[in-house]
C-alpha cells in the first residue's frame, strides 16, 4: 500500500512539473533558458600548430605558451563568444585560473607575444583594451549560423560583409551590429529594461537593411575616437585619415588628432557636437598646415625616388649625397 501511494505522488508530481514548463509567460512566449553569447565547444583545425603565428608562440613560451593559447581561447569561446576584455584584473584572473606555474607576469608576456606575431588584432586591443582576431570572428559567425540574429559590437568587427570568405551570404543577413553605447549601463529595473530595448531598436541595424556608407563605418575599423557634447565617441577609420593626409599633405593626421583628443579632453564644455566635429576637425588641420605642418613630419605619400630625403628620414644634404652615389652606381 505504501508502494502504491508513493508512485501516486511521483505520478503528480511529475504531472505537476511538466505542467508548470508549459506555462506561458506573459505576452504568450514560453519560458525558456537565455541565449548565451558564447559556445561550448569550438573548432580547431588540425594544422594549428602549424600555423606561424602559433609557431611563434610555442618557440618563445614553449610548452606554457600553448597551453594558455589553449586556456584563453577556450575562456573566449566560451564567455562573449568573440572576444576577451583584457586588463590587470582579467591578468591575474587568468594567471589563477590557468595554474600550472603560469604567473601573472608570464600572462602579461604571453598577451604581448600574442599581440606582437599578431595572433590578437593590435589596434582593437590599443584602442577598446579587447581581444579578438578576424579569424576569431570568422568561425564565430559559422559557428551561430543556425541562429536567426548574431549580435556583433561593431567597434570590434574587422571582417568585410562583401567578402563571401569573411562573412557567408547565408550568415549575412543574421548579423546585427550594436554600438558599445547601447551594451553599457545594464538594466536595474523593468522601466529601464523598456527603455533600453527600446533604444536597442534604434541602435541596432541589419546588415540587409542598411546603406552603403552605414556598412562602411560599421565594418571599417575605429583608428582613434574623439569626444562629443552629447557623450558619445566620433569615430575616425583609416580611409578617413587618408583622405585627411590628401588635402592637408603636411600635417601628422594621427598625431593631430591624438592632441585634437586631449584638447577635448580637457576641455569637456568646448566639445562639439555631431555635426561640428567634422568642421572642427578640419579647421584644426588646416591651421596646422597653414602654419607649416607638423615638425619634422614627412608625408608618406611623398615617396619618391627623387625626393630620397622623403623616405629616409636623412637631411637633405645626407640624402643628395646618398642619392648621387646611387645614380653614379645605376
Amino acid at each position: 500500500c505504501s508502494k502504491s501511494i508513493l508512485c501516486t505522488v511521483s505520478s503528480w508530481t511529475n504531472i505537476f512539473a511538466a505542467v508548470l514548463i508549459s506555462i506561458p509567460r506573459k505576452g504568450g512566449d514560453r519560458v525558456a533558458r537565455p541565449i548565451k553569447d558564447g559556445v561550448d565547444y569550438f573548432p580547431k583545425n588540425t594544422d594549428f600548430y602549424q600555423d606561424d603565428k602559433v609557431r611563434l608562440l610555442r618557440a618563445r613560451f614553449g610548452a606554457k605558451g600553448m597551453y594558455l593559447l589553449d586556456y584563453l581561447l577556450c575562456d573566449l569561446y566560451g564567455k562573449n563568444g568573440y572576444y576577451i576584455e583584457w586588463n590587470e584584473n582579467k591578468c591575474f584572473l587568468v594567471s589563477d585560473g590557468a595554474g600550472c606555474g603560469c604567473d601573472s607576469g608570464l600572462v602579461k608576456e604571453f598577451i604581448t607575444g600574442c599581440l606582437q606575431c599578431s595572433f590578437f588584432d593590435e589596434r582593437v586591443f590599443n584602442v577598446f583594451g579587447i581581444l579578438t582576431s578576424s579569424g576569431i570572428q570568422r568561425r564565430y559567425i559559422r559557428m551561430f549560423n543556425s541562429r536567426d540574429e548574431i549580435q556583433i559590437i561593431k567597434e570590434y568587427w574587422l571582417l568585410n560583409v562583401e567578402d563571401k570568405k569573411d562573412v557567408p551570404l547565408s550568415v549575412l543577413n543574421k548579423i546585427t551590429f550594436k554600438s558599445l553605447k547601447s551594451t553599457e549601463n545594464p538594466d536595474k529595473s523593468t522601466e529601464n529594461s523598456q527603455s533600453k530595448l527600446k533604444e536597442n531598436k534604434v541602435n541596432k541595424s541589419k546588415v540587409n537593411n542598411i546603406s552603403s556608407e552605414q556598412v562602411e563605418l560599421a565594418t571599417e575599423p575605429t583608428i582613434i575616437a574623439l569626444p562629443m557634447i552629447d557623450g558619445n565617441d566620433y569615430p575616425i577609420c583609416q580611409s578617413q585619415i587618408d583622405d585627411w593626409a590628401d588635402v592637408f599633405p603636411a600635417v601628422d593626421i594621427l598625431a593631430d588628432l591624438k592632441r585634437m583628443r586631449a584638447w577635448l579632453n580637457a576641455n569637456p564644455t568646448k566639445r562639439k557636437t555631431p555635426r561640428g566635429i567634422k568642421r572642427f576637425i578640419v579647421t584644426w588641420l588646416s591651421k596646422t598646415q597653414d602654419s607649416g605642418g607638423t615638425r619634422g613630419y614627412r608625408s608618406k605619400l611623398s615617396y619618391d625616388r627623387t625626393d630620397p630625403a622623403s623616405y629616409t628620414g636623412e637631411d637633405d644634404s645626407e640624402a643628395f649625397l646618398r642619392y648621387a652615389r646611387e645614380l653614379e652606381n645605376t
